[in-house]
């Protein structure tokens, strides 16, 4: 996690890992509104880059015992995180196997983490399905969401012929008002438990 002189980091997840996607065109463009609202620097991790297998680790996430150089790997981005935030298509009504997978790799660094969601979907429902499943997964393990759902609404002439995106930066502006109350939102969580006094004998 930051030092005390230091601005606190948010890292969004990118949850897609489809070789033709469009998750890592949002996030690029999601990071820089989060940091302003926020007051928080923000980094990207990219699951596609991180290509953890099915879940291999022998013990149990929740004992702490991680044997794999991967999942050590990942285990060390979330802990130096103050704050996550989650970024989530809709596949068939749900989120993707490989986030659940990704969040299923750990359980302690998890714990009372603040964090956000970000879904994104085809014209009229932005995700809102996969969210709630994940938000559902999210507040077992332990994580603090700090705001609702941001949704994000992906129109159908914004996709180019390689169904990449032609430019992330409108969706990302259309719906700001959202995903900036969201920010701050957060913002406020971080500020507030870096304020907050250590308990005797922590």
């Amino acid at each position: 996690m930051s030092t005390s002189t230091e601005r606190p980091l948010i890292k969004v997840i990118v949850g897609s890992v489809r070789p033709v996607r469009v998750g890592d065109q949002i996030a690029a463009a999601l990071a820089p509104v989060l940091a302003e609202a926020s007051g928080a620097r923000v980094e990207i991790i990219d699951l596609a880059g991180l290509a953890l297998p099915m879940l291999d680790e022998p013990m149990m996430p929740a004992m702490g015992n991680n044997q794999k150089p991967h999942t050590i790997v990942w285990s060390e981005m979330v802990k130096e995180s103050d704050a996550v935030v989650f970024l989530t298509p809709q596949y068939n009504g749900g989120y993707p196997a490989a986030l659940k997978n990704a969040v299923d790799y750990l359980y302690r660094e998890w714990s009372a983490k603040p964090a956000l969601i970000v879904s994104y979907g085809g014209h009229g429902h932005g995700g809102g399905q996969s969210g709630a499943q994940l938000r559902s997964v999210l507040e077992f393990v332990g994580l603090d969401l700090v705001a609702g759902n941001v949704e994000l609404t992906l129109p159908r002439d914004s996709y180019g012929a390689d169904w990449r995106l032609t430019d992330a930066e409108p969706i990302v502006t259309s719906h700001e008002t959202p995903i900036r109350a969201a920010a701050e939102a957060l913002g406020a969580r971080l500020r507030n438990k870096a304020e907050a006094p250590v308990a005797a004998g922590a």
